[in-house]
């Protein structure tokens, strides 16, 4: 995605509120060549999608098993893939592990080649809006819906991308962020919840900001798993860098081993979680 029109295009595409916040918020990146939020959608591609269509035949006994919820925004949906993202690689992973395994979620958009395509990835939203609803989408719902709806084993929350592009303060995002670990915990008490650390950005001003919001949010994360063993961190952080995002900054690249680092971050922490449910 081109840094500065491809960014003014999604902007425009945006509501009137939503489009003055980032524009006053980041005006002076945008001059300097801006990155684009973690949106989706109806966005163009900002990454090379790959030569060869992406699919994978899923053996019948794969979605008998544990209902997984894969929740947040466009790097759960997969954007800017066609194939789901991160969610195709741990697909493959369960195959490989021979673990039965049901992905859940109202949604199935970004997931050509995927058999099982249901996520809760919503691009563009931040923690609040998972939590609250998006005020300009309401009829897509928040967690509470979601969670009633699917009633999901394992969650794998990684949010709070989108939130870092807003004026807040970093205690206020992260505070937002663990709001909706809570409401999660409050409404889906005996699932196993693994809360991912916001992935890294380009921008240098961002990537500092992101840093300092995943240690707020770890300090939060500790003291709640202490009174909490359903409760996890998985440091999704760690797992890729800059050189696996696309031009645009954010999201992973399609042709490169971001998606795959990602979910072999995931799977490394579920794994045992998967294989203890699957053998009640």
């Amino acid at each position: 995605m081109a840094h500065g029109l491809a960014w003014l295009v999604k902007a425009l595409k945006e509501s009137a509120a939503q489009r003055v916040v980032r524009l006053v918020r980041f005006g002076a990146l945008l001059m300097l060549g801006s990155l684009a939020g973690c949106g989706g959608g109806g966005s163009e591609p900002s990454g090379t999608q790959p030569s060869a269509t992406m699919s994978l035949e899923a053996p019948t006994w794969l979605n008998s098993g544990v209902h997984v919820m894969s929740l947040g925004d466009s790097l759960t949906e997969g954007w800017p893939s066609t194939y789901g993202g991160y969610r195709f690689e741990l697909y493959r992973r369960f195959i490989a592990a021979k673990l039965p395994v049901n992905f859940v979620g109202s949604l199935t958009n970004t997931s050509t080649g995927l058999p099982d395509p249901n996520h809760e990835g919503h691009g563009g939203w931040t923690s609040y809006d998972l939590r609250d609803g998006r005020p300009n989408a309401l009829d897509a719902g928040n967690v509470r819906n979601w969670l009633a709806a699917e009633h999901p084993e394992v969650i794998l929350l990684l949010a709070g991308t989108n939130d870092v592009f807003y004026t807040q303060g970093d205690e206020t995002i992260a505070a937002n962020l663990l709001a909706l670990i809570d409401r999660i915990r409050e409404l889906a008490p005996n699932a196993e919840l693994f809360v991912g650390s916001t992935l890294p950005l380009r921008d240098p001003q961002l990537s500092g900001r992101v840093t300092r919001f995943n240690a707020l949010v770890q300090q939060g994360l500790v003291t709640r798993m202490q009174l909490d063993a359903r409760l996890h961190s998985v440091a999704t952080h760690d797992a890729v860098s800059v050189d696996d995002l696309a031009d645009d900054g954010v999201h992973l690249r399609p042709e490169g081993a971001g998606n795959a680092k990602l979910a072999d971050a995931w799977f490394g922490a579920i794994r045992s979680t998967l294989e203890r449910l699957n053998a009640r």
